[in-house]
């Protein structure tokens, strides 16, 4: 049960497509070099974003088992989407989703698939979970929030013995370091986007007693 102001994970459900699209549409609005590669308009972008996000969340993560989402006494205040270990595209969900998302993300498409080409080139093919967002509530940042999230995911990986990894801008480099995750290699995002930074994290094995 939730205690109050400590943050609760567990798995999302289809009941929460819309709190996880408001949440991390907002924490990727501004300053994330990605988003602003894919919607250069800013105006553009906010109209576009959450939709892209709404089907994606839908198609790919939630039936994937690849999201999270942290609660502060029973409302959805953090949101974490991956792509777990071993995971496939499902041909039928792109076939369905693949025309929502050319409307919802309009020009932005072509770009959008450059950092899909980003993420298979450096995201290993086994044993691997791949953090592709991760985003607070405004109200709740630097609490804790997106920290519990990572640490949750981490978890499940130590038991599985898997890595954990994902791309993300210079300035968020410190933060991750302080899960043990190193980096890697640099990756550009299409011929003209940004330069990103792949880090990962190996697992942690507990000794048996």
């Amino acid at each position: 049960m939730d205690q109050s102001g400590t943050p609760v994970i567990r798995r999302a459900t289809e009941h929460d497509i819309e709190d996880m699209t408001r949440i991390i549409s907002r924490a990727f609005a501004t300053d994330d070099p990605i988003e602003e590669y894919v919607f250069p308009d800013e105006a553009d972008r906010h109209r576009r974003s959450p939709r892209m996000l709404r089907i994606m969340i839908r198609y790919r993560f939630l039936p994937a088992g690849g999201a999270a989402v942290s609660t502060v006494d029973g409302k959805v205040v953090g949101a974490l989407l991956w792509y777990p270990a071993g995971y496939r595209k499902s041909l039928w969900r792109e076939a369905i989703s693949g025309p929502l998302l050319l409307w919802a993300m309009g020009a932005g498409t072509a770009r959008g698939i450059h950092v899909d080409e980003a993420i298979a080139e450096v995201r290993p093919v086994r044993g691997h979970h791949f953090m592709v967002y991760l985003g607070a509530d405004p109200t709740v940042q630097r609490s804790g929030v997106g920290r519990s999230l990572v640490n949750w995911l981490d978890a499940l990986a130590d038991e599985r013995n898997e890595t954990v990894g994902g791309i993300c801008k210079d300035g968020n480099m410190p933060y991750y370091a302080t899960f043990g995750y190193e980096l890697v290699q640099r990756v550009r995002i299409g011929s003209t986007g940004p330069e990103m930074n792949f880090v990962l994290r190996q697992p942690i094995t507990v000794p048996s007693e």
